[in-house]
Parts: structure tokens; C-alpha cells; sequence
């Protein structure tokens, strides 16, 4: 993206802070022990909207925007306030960063490459400590050549997850249609440590670092798009096989299944007779089982956990078997107490442990860990960016920013006039080019835009999850 940096010109940056002060008795925001194990790094979403759309001229809506995104922020203390320590968020009202940006090109040569529409160096990067100037919510205006517009903002997942970004956005649009009432009807509710509390021993210390393979530190991340009738088609696939048990896949089963069999597939291709056996390792929002005392409509946090497939051969990765075992972790996932029972939790409580009791160290704790290859999968289809309307109609477009974890493996629904499901996957270089070029997977999809290719071996503090 260095060629595409030179189009960009910075009309503004600023910080913005809460419209109102954060009452005294809400200073202070406690982390539950989900949130404890989740990095401080920025999740990037951005929303595409073409000129017919709107109505206002950019000075107009840069206005609106601002004035609004200041209201908003007056609902959600904890992204405006000071990372404290792993346990707790000083609600200061330090504020956000607030960027409005002119880019010199169309809407249409960045919209698949949305990259362009964050400030550069902050998606999915480590949040910087607030003594160095870092903010736990950054939002971008970017006008385009041709009139139109996106919004786009990085928050942190230390904060809360993808849907609890979603809430935020909602809200933010909400009093944008509105303004200048800034009421919400139904504001965000901040779960904290209700669900998940802290250990009694204090907050946890270990560091959560991925590194890049060196071996694999240049990624290739691509984008494929699956449609309705070709999902129906894959689903039909499926149901037909004689060894099928799943006679009603979901969308997310059946495209999660066949991404990550070609994947493995690919990865088995380039392992030089190693072990090729794989496992792929899916998140699940809980909110559904939010108990009714604590149940809100927009609920805020890290409300997650995580199941797996078993680990499989080569030999293994049928569809079917691989739907089949996806709904059964998933029924098996239903069945216990996942505030008290939280797979995320524990795996990241024992390798706290080994790190820091000096059992072993974090490079061997990871190679150890590594003796088959992991793919992770994140679905947001059910979260609706799509339906984001700021007072000028939805955006033709959701997207995120392009992900520089390997082998990780995102879903998301794509807009009414094309529906379907747009897949973000990142490989190696030598594995992506033998995944794109997968007959089975190319029957249902094809690919979006043009490749993205990480080259970045910083440091990033975060787990490969969203």
C-alpha cells in the first residue's frame, strides 16, 4: 500500500473527547478475565458510502461527524479512557483520535483494497501506551475524488469484541441520523468483570506476543467471495454425500469447512513430507446465553470462547466429516457453563502459567504447541455492518482491514445487491498460491480486488482472534 500513501492528504487530526464529562462513580471500567487474556491491539472496520448517497458536502458531514462521534463517545467511557493495568480502564476521558483525510483517487479503486481508509500503521497493530500518545479508539473520515465518503475506526480488543465495535458504530450512527438529540433509547451496556471476574489473586501477567514465522514472514492475504446459489450449491454437495450426517449445514459451517480443507490441503502440499496434520480452531459469541439479570440489547466486552475440530490427516479432510465435526464441538460447546467453563480462558491460564512459573519459555511453550499446523476462524456474518445508517442510507460496503496473522481465516456477509460471503484468508506465499488455485474451492468462489502481502515482523501483541 506505499504507492497508494502518496494519494492521501490530512485535512485534519485531532482528539476528540466525550461530549460530557464520565460521572464520578463510573471511572472506573473492570476487565473480566476474558478481557485480561485478549491483546491490546486495534480491530479495523470501515463502511463505504457512494456519493448519491449523501447530501451534505465534505466540510458539512466532516462536521456532523465529528460532533456526533463527540456524543457517542459519551456512552462508551472505556474507549476514551486510560489503559490502567490489566485489570482495570481509568475513565479519564482522554479522548479519541479523529482523523479527516481527502484521498486522490475514485471509491471504487480502494474499496476492495480498504487498507487506504485507516491511519496508516494502526490496523491490528499493539496499541501504543498512553504516555506515548496512544488512544484506545481511532476513528477516519476519507473523502474520495469521485464524492464519496467511508468511516472508518480502529478499537481496541482489549476493550471488547467485534460485535461490541458493532455497538459502538450503531450508536455513533444513531445520534448522527438524529442530531442534534444525542438520547439513546437503548444505550450499550458494558458487561465488565459481571461475567467473567478476575482471579482472586490479582490480574494476569504474561506476555502475549505473536511473532511471524521467519520462515513464513511474508503473507499473501486474499479475498474470495462465495454467492447465495453457490453456497446453495456447496450446501446440496454436502447434504447429497452418502457419508453425510449434517442434513442442515449453516452457511458458516459449510464455507468455513471447504476454506479450511483447501487450506490444509495447499499447506500438506508444501510440507516436504513433515507432518501435515491440522486442526482448525472457530470462535462463538456467547451472548445468547447471557444470563436475563445481566441481559442487554447492545452488550460490550469480550463475551467469546472458543471450540476446535479434532486434528486431522490429510486423508481426513472430507466435507462432510468436517461439517459433522464442526456442529458437534458447536453441541458440545452448548452443553456447560462457558462463563465458567471458557476454553479461551484456560488455555491461555495455562500458558500463563508455564511462562510464568518458567516451566518453559515462550518460543518453546509455541513450537511445542505447533506440531500440527492450526487454522482460525472467525465468522461476523450475524453482525449486521451492513444495515450502519448514519442518516444517508447503508453503505454499499463493510469491510475490514487486510490481517497479517497467519492462517487466520475470516467470514463476512456481503451487501444486498451481491449477498453472499466474503472470505479474508492469509497464507504463506508458496501455500496461497496453491490454495487460489484449488479446483474444488473455485467451483463456489472467486476471488475480490487484488492480493495483500505482509512483509511486517513486528512484534504483535495479541491473540489470533476476532
Amino acid at each position: 500500500m506505499s504507492s497508494f500513501s502518496r494519494l492521501l492528504s490530512t485535512i485534519s487530526k485531532k482528539v476528540v473527547k466525550p461530549f460530557s464529562p464520565t460521572p464520578s462513580t463510573q471511572k472506573i471500567h473492570k476487565f473480566s478475565l476474558l478481557d485480561q487474556c485478549m491483546g491490546n491491539f486495534y480491530m479495523p472496520l470501515v463502511l463505504f458510502y457512494p456519493k448519491h448517497q449523501l447530501e451534505q458536502g465534505p466540510k458539512q458531514l466532516s462536521k456532523l461527524l465529528e460532533n456526533s462521534f463527540s456524543k457517542a463517545l459519551t456512552y462508551h467511557q472505556p474507549w476514551v479512557g486510560s489503559l490502567r493495568d490489566n485489570a482495570t480502564i481509568h475513565c479519564d476521558d482522554t479522548g479519541a483520535e479523529f482523523f479527516d483525510v481527502e484521498v486522490n483517487c475514485s471509491m471504487n479503486q480502494v474499496v476492495h483494497r480498504p487498507d487506504l481508509t485507516f491511519p496508516p500503521g494502526l490496523s491490528w497493530k499493539n496499541v501504543p501506551h498512553a504516555n506515548d500518545g496512544g488512544r484506545l479508539s481511532v476513528a477516519q473520515l476519507s473523502h474520495f475524488d469521485c464524492g464519496g465518503m467511508s468511516i472508518s475506526v480502529c478499537m481496541s480488543h482489549k476493550v471488547g469484541d467485534a460485535r461490541s465495535a458493532f455497538s459502538f458504530l450503531k450508536d455513533w450512527a444513531t445520534i448522527t441520523r438524529q442530531y442534534p438529540n444525542d438520547e439513546l433509547s437503548c444505550p450499550s451496556y458494558y458487561v465488565q468483570d459481571s461475567l467473567m471476574p478476575s482471579l482472586p489473586d490479582g490480574p494476569l501477567k504474561f506476555p502475549v506476543v505473536v511473532e511471524p514465522n521467519e520462515e513464513e514472514s511474508v503473507e499473501f492475504e486474499k479475498r474470495f467471495f462465495l454467492s447465495e446459489s453457490n453456497i446453495r450449491a456447496l450446501k446440496a454437495l454436502i447434504v447429497d454425500d452418502p457419508s453425510s450426517i449434517v442434513q442442515n449445514p449453516t452457511t458458516t459451517e459449510v464455507v468455513s469447512a471447504i476454506v479450511y480443507k483447501c487450506a490444509a490441503i495447499a499447506g500438506a502440499n508444501i510440507s516436504n513430507g513433515n507432518d501435515s496434520s491440522s486442526q482448525m480452531v472457530l470462535v462463538s459469541d456467547l451472548r445468547k446465553t447471557i444470563p436475563p439479570s445481566i441481559k442487554s440489547t447492545s452488550t460490550i466486552g469480550n463475551i467469546l470462547t472458543a471450540f476446535s475440530t479434532p486434528i486431522y490427516n490429510l486423508e481426513d479432510l472430507r466435507l462432510p466429516k468436517l461439517v459433522a465435526d464442526i456442529r458437534k464441538s458447536k453441541h458440545e460447546l452448548s452443553t456447560r457453563d462457558n462463563f465458567k467453563e471458557n476454553k479461551w480462558i484456560s488455555e491461555m491460564l495455562e500458558y500463563a502459567n508455564k511462562i510464568n512459573t518458567g516451566i518453559e519459555d515462550d518460543q518453546s511453550y509455541r513450537q511445542k504447541s505447533s506440531c500440527h499446523d492450526v487454522y482460525r476462524c472467525s465468522s461476523i456474518c450475524n453482525i449486521p455492518f451492513q444495515d450502519l445508517d448514519f442518516g444517508w442510507g447503508r453503505p454499499t460496503r463493510a469491510s475490514i482491514a487486510s490481517t497479517p496473522f497467519s492462517n487466520m481465516i475470516y467470514l463476512m456477509n456481503t451487501q444486498d445487491q451481491n449477498k453472499g460471503i466474503e472470505v479474508f484468508i492469509n497464507l504463506n506465499q508458496q501455500q496461497m498460491s496453491i490454495f487460489e488455485q484449488d479446483k474444488e474451492f473455485l467451483q463456489f468462489a472467486s476471488p475480490v480486488g487484488d492480493n495483500h502481502v505482509h512483509e511486517d515482523k513486528e512484534k504483535l501483541y495479541c491473540m489470533e482472534a476476532f
